[in-house]
């Protein structure tokens, strides 16, 4: 809430120059919520894939070494909290499949239903790779590894675009900040440079459709850099 009144108060002073900048409260409220979230959404899918990369690279590497797939969930159990501790957001859901299997539980069914708990839809099409695969025999456990590493792969490419992405979002805060740091500055310095277009109707509209454009490059830089990967 406190963000929400700082953000307002700063738009009435700057474009308005009035106190009744607080009408604009229940928008800026509404926009800057949905920022948070999808900043959070975002924050939380990063750490999913950063965590679930390790989870395969130790079940991978406890395949390699011999070790059945069961024992290779216990092992990836163990390597996330020596990595990540109390922080590991997918501990628990590791940790509840390897108990779903030590009470006879299939492991492809316990880690179909660990997929099933996140909306990442790769991660659940994987799991049902490795249930169908685990069924049909064979030489399962090799493709399984095959299967890991295309995995680690392609998790590996999204973490570098997120990478890159994460200059060009930088260079965006920058751009959303100079407008800002522009006229904060001439009312700083100079106040009776904007005095002209406060307090009356028509300074009142001309800055108004100033904050439209502004919120709108916003929203269009926005959409330009934030490619799901």
């Amino acid at each position: 809430m406190g963000e929400n009144v700082g953000i307002t108060t700063l738009i009435g002073w700057l474009f308005y120059s009035s106190p009744l900048g607080v009408l604009l409260l229940p928008v800026v409220a509404y926009f800057n919520g949905k920022r948070r979230k999808e900043l959070q959404r975002s924050k939380d899918r990063e750490q999913f894939y950063r965590e679930y990369r390790e989870l395969l690279s130790a079940v991978s590497g406890a395949l390699e070494n011999g070790l059945s797939v069961e024992n290779g969930f216990r092992e990836a159990e163990r390597t996330l909290d020596m990595l990540y501790g109390r922080e590991c957001c997918i501990k628990s859901s590791v940790h509840a499949l390897n108990h779903k299997v030590a009470v006879r539980m299939p492991v492809e069914q316990a880690f179909l239903e660990f997929a099933q708990e996140y909306p990442y839809e790769e991660v659940l099409e994987f799991a049902q790779i490795f249930q169908f695969g685990k069924r049909m025999g064979g030489d399962y456990l090799k493709n399984l590894r095959k299967t890991i590493t295309k995995m680690e792969e392609s998790i590996e490419v999204k973490q570098e675009i997120e990478t890159n992405l994460a200059e060009k979002r930088l260079e965006l805060r920058v751009m959303m900040a100079m407008p800002i740091g522009i006229i904060a500055y001439i009312r700083l310095t100079s106040p009776d440079f904007l005095q002209p277009i406060y307090h009356n109707v028509l300074g009142y509209g001309v800055m108004s459709a100033c904050l439209l454009v502004y919120a709108g490059c916003i929203y269009l830089g926005k959409r330009i850099i934030e490619i799901q990967v």
